[in-house]
């Protein structure tokens, strides 16, 4: 699991290069759940933004199912990406 995650934070970074100054995602385990605790910073405007996703630790029965769902967080975390992207480029016009 930590291998994907790794390799997930790799490619977002990658992609979004020249816009991310900093990245990072955490796993933790709390009470049933696995957390996804994901923060970034834009070149534009070094702000910190961070947030958790949550995901029920028994939803993910099999490997399969659970890579799955580390896809789908990553999904969340890029669409927080593009977003914050977006609002700057919105300020700038």
């Amino acid at each position: 699991m930590k291998e994907l995650v790794d390799r997930l934070s790799a490619e977002l970074s990658a992609k979004y290069i020249q816009y991310l100054e900093t990245f990072m995602v955490d796993l933790w385990s709390d009470a049933g759940f696995v957390e996804f605790r994901a923060g970034f910073s834009l070149r534009r405007d070094h702000l910190l933004r961070s947030f958790t996703v949550k995901v029920e630790a028994d939803a993910g029965q099999t490997d399969e199912e659970r890579e799955l769902l580390i896809v789908v967080v990553f999904d969340e975390i890029e669409e927080q990406i593009d977003m914050a992207i977006a609002d700057g480029m919105v300020d700038a016009n």
